[in-house]
């Protein structure tokens, strides 16, 4: 596996805010660093059917049912997912590294953030 120059500046970012944005264009290798997060860390694939349907069916107890180490994969086709993160950041805005979203680069996931 390569060793990727982003990996430390993910950690150090995880360390001082509670959610942080991974952006890329398609196949840089942004899911294959997540890989290298360690233990504990949930991931949900936002282009993966059954991970859409369990975050989107309620995005606010989702993340009251999932309020730690939770990567959300491609995040830009879920949008109805922002208010929800929104609201779970506020609820302990003290806590870092809780949350981490991936998305190909696209005016959609800006726009959202």
């Amino acid at each position: 596996m390569l060793n990727r120059h982003i990996e430390v500046q993910v950690q150090t970012l995880l360390s001082h805010f509670p959610c942080v944005v991974l952006t890329g264009v398609r196949q840089c290798g942004k899911t294959t660093l997540l890989s290298r997060l360690g233990n504990g860390w949930q991931r949900f694939d936002m282009e993966d059917s059954a991970d859409r349907q369990q975050v989107l069916a309620d995005p606010d107890l989702f993340f009251r049912l999932h309020d730690d180490k939770v990567v959300v994969d491609e995040a830009q086709l879920a949008p109805a997912l922002f208010p929800a993160l929104r609201v779970a950041i506020d609820r302990d805005r003290a806590k870092k590294g809780r949350f981490l979203l991936t998305g190909s680069s696209s005016p959609d996931l800006v726009r959202h953030i």
